[in-house]
């Protein structure tokens, strides 16, 4: 018997983002938490945890500053990773201390995952940037 999967509310008004992601702040490394937003934004907002640090990420927009200071936005370069299957704004998921310069980001929409110069396609096969 088919049980069909219950959709949820944002999946019935048309933009539906997976909700188990696992982003990392790109200053700080650690898990960055969803946030409630208060204005109607597409997808959802994630944010650093760490006291005072201004760094979001939403998977329309990629990682950005979380001021209206544009000094500060001026100042602050943030990664722009793009994933080579849809153009996706990816995440940072993984680094590893051993290899300061290892870095795992994923799609928030595919899952295709790209490690400083190679790509995957989502289903666990490698192929060059």
């Amino acid at each position: 018997m088919h049980v069909p999967r219950m959709a949820c509310e944002l999946e019935r008004l048309g933009s539906c983002t997976r909700k188990d992601l696992h982003v990392l702040c790109y200053q700080h490394h650690t898990e960055m938490l969803l946030t409630p937003v208060s204005e109607p934004r597409e997808g959802l907002l994630y944010a650093c945890r760490e006291p005072g640090c201004l760094v979001r990420y939403t998977d329309s927009d990629g990682y950005f500053i979380g001021t209206k200071d544009p000094k500060t936005v001026e100042e602050e370069r943030t990664p722009r990773v793009s994933c080579p299957n849809d153009a996706q704004p990816m995440y940072l998921a993984e680094v590893t201390p051993q290899r300061r310069s290892y870095r795992l980001w994923k799609c928030p929409e595919c899952n295709a995952s790209h490690t400083n110069g190679e790509t995957s396609d989502g289903l666990g096969k490698s192929a060059e940037a």
